[in-house]
């Protein structure tokens, strides 16, 4: 629990969840506990990175893109941060066991949850807190992103939203072309692996897919990556191989659900890394690879990934995270 006198929320008003009288649900349970508050729209104005330090905390209303948002322009700052899940998703909420409920969540999130420096990734220039996908899950992201941004309708029942999504994933996907990736393992540092400080881990992989998580769950409340956690030194990283088409595709991620145990010690399926540089065999075909954090459209290949220890204070449930 922390002591809250002021508290920063920076809401999303276009998160799959979001609604003004849940914000004014939101607002009213501070005001109720005499805690002043500082509601900010995060799409009508920019995150001062200075503006933290007058509050005990900031609250991220919305999904995981909305946080990835945040954390991106508050890093290294040592205001704890704390999520409360408004989006379609909600991948790191599913990390953190955050309930569902608006008032459990914010009654846990003030008495129960413990402020803890987590370790984040950075593909590039933009840091992540779930996951990175490259190749066809970021071509549905910006693909989606498109779509929505074309769409005059805006669907406010979640769980018909999340159904609608599925069925823009599937038949979005059909159109994806598969590209052969190539992926370098550079770790370094003083490992396991060697008794000499200094040592470096060199490994080439290849894949058609390729998903780097920093948490457990992919895609929804699928445990892709059940034994990772944002505490580890190393990302958890999930390579497809051998797929050209979606239903290879699907299939293998089924794979990675329901026989992980098999797999999880088979570098063809996973490996566990601190730095990668992630590349098109053929490097000119790089730009039209993309790459997607937090699922949200971050760019085109190459791009290098790296663990970053350290990086961010998160308001987080004990009972998830230790």
């Amino acid at each position: 629990m922390i002591f809250l006198k002021k508290v920063l929320i920076i809401y999303n008003p276009k998160s799959g969840r979001f609604s003004e009288e849940k914000l004014s649900y939101v607002l009213n349970f501070f005001k109720n506990k005499n805690i002043l508050i500082y509601a900010l729209n995060m799409i009508e104005r920019p995150i001062k990175k200075n503006l933290a330090n007058f509050f005990d905390m900031v609250l991220v209303a919305g999904g995981d893109g909305s946080l990835n948002y945040v954390i991106n322009n508050l890093v290294f700052a040592d205001i704890p941060i704390a999520h409360l899940p408004m989006g379609t998703v909600n991948l790191f909420a599913l990390e953190n066991k955050t309930p569902y409920s608006l008032g459990e969540a914010l009654n846990e999130i003030i008495h129960k949850y413990k402020p803890v420096k987590i370790n984040l990734g950075k593909a590039n220039e933009q840091y992540f807190i779930a996951m990175v996908g490259i190749g066809l899950d970021a071509f549905i992201v910006k693909s989606m992103e498109e779509k929505i941004r074309k769409s005059k309708k805006r669907i406010y029942n979640n769980s018909i939203k999340y159904l609608n999504y599925i069925f823009n994933i599937i038949k979005i996907s059909g159109n994806y072309k598969f590209y052969d990736l190539s992926l370098n393992v550079i770790d370094s540092g003083n490992t396991e692996d060697s008794n000499a400080y200094g040592f470096e881990r060199r490994e080439l992989h290849y894949a058609k897919e390729i998903i780097v998580s920093n948490i457990r769950y992919y895609g929804g409340p699928f445990k892709v990556f059940p034994k990772n956690s944002p505490l580890d030194d190393k990302f958890a990283i999930r390579l497809i191989k051998d797929v050209n088409n979606r239903i290879q595709t699907i299939f293998s991620i089924l794979k990675s659900l329901t026989l992980y145990k098999k797999y999880e010690d088979n570098p063809d399926f996973y490996i566990k890394a601190n730095k990668i540089y992630i590349s098109s065999l053929d490097p000119a075909q790089n730009e039209k690879i993309y790459y997607q954090c937090d699922g949200e459209f971050a760019g085109t290949l190459p791009v290098e990934i790296e663990k970053v220890n350290n990086a961010v204070t998160m308001l987080v449930n004990p009972a998830s995270f230790f």
